[in-house]
């Protein structure tokens, strides 16, 4: 698990001198968790959430495309699309999304997926340019369900799969020579991290990173990658049906 940390924060250091000249995104290990998802704070940082359990079994591949996947929302400015959509149909919660009309979840759902797929062809480019196979690190999108915010996993990877000849390769040639110190301090950051509750900055505050139980709620601006799942999805339904067929129920019992 130590390593797989520690490729998560290498990974993190390289995209964020890449894309926001080394400004560092703030990476969150969950202990028990398989929460993944890109944020960002009230002070406009971004943050990462990574959840142990998610990536304990994953290979290289895998785990080079999950976190290029979280950057390529990031890039995209998806935490603040992501909000204005929210605002847009009033949604704050799970809850809220479930209960759009037809019409409006229908709409409401195209454009969060359109940020998946968006995220999964710009991460597609980051990993072939750090000599990955997109494909088989998309590979563990193959179990995942279709949600309210995300495409069906088997149509992800079909996607990816089907582009990929297309699929240009992120130039990281300007980026790879200034690493050397600043993967040491990673390193250093890595071996350090779980004996600690709080978040720890490396001495040129290239990485921060903490392990917590469970990430803050509720956060401003905020965007979770996973955090819809089937099992939730399933436990909605099943009480909206209850909630519509209980008053049927209840005049039938009642003779009213």
């Amino acid at each position: 698990m130590a390593n797989h940390s520690l490729e998560v924060l290498k990974l993190s250091v390289l995209f964020d001198n890449h894309f926001f000249d080394g400004a560092p995104t703030q990476v969150h290990f969950i202990e028990n968790s398989t929460m993944v998802g890109t944020w960002i704070d009230e002070q406009g940082a971004a943050n990462l959430t990574i959840g142990l359990d998610r990536i304990q079994f994953m290979n290289s591949d895998q785990l080079a495309f999950l976190i290029a996947h979280e950057y390529g929302h990031l890039v995209l400015k998806h935490p603040q699309k992501t909000l204005e959509i929210q605002q847009q149909y009033g949604v704050n919660s799970t809850f809220d999304e479930f209960m759009l009309s037809f019409d409006m979840k229908r709409d409401y759902s195209k454009l969060m997926r359109e940020m998946e797929l968006e995220a999964d062809l710009l991460g597609a480019q980051l990993v072939l340019g750090l000599g990955h196979d997109p494909v088989a690190g998309a590979s563990f999108l193959l179990s995942e369900t279709k949600s309210i915010q995300h495409p069906e996993g088997t149509l992800r990877v079909a996607k990816i799969k089907s582009g990929k000849e297309s699929i240009q390769a992120e130039d990281f040639s300007g980026t790879f020579g200034d690493l050397a110190t600043q993967l040491s301090d990673a390193e250093v950051l890595a071996a350090l991290v779980p004996s600690y509750t709080q978040p720890i900055d490396s001495i040129d505050s290239t990485v921060k990173a903490a392990v917590e139980s469970w990430p803050a709620s509720d956060t401003e601006g905020g965007y979770a990658g996973d955090t819809l799942h089937g099992f939730e999805v399933s436990v909605l339904l099943t009480v909206a049906v209850l909630v519509c067929a209980l008053p049927r129920w209840w005049r039938k019992t009642s003779g009213t």
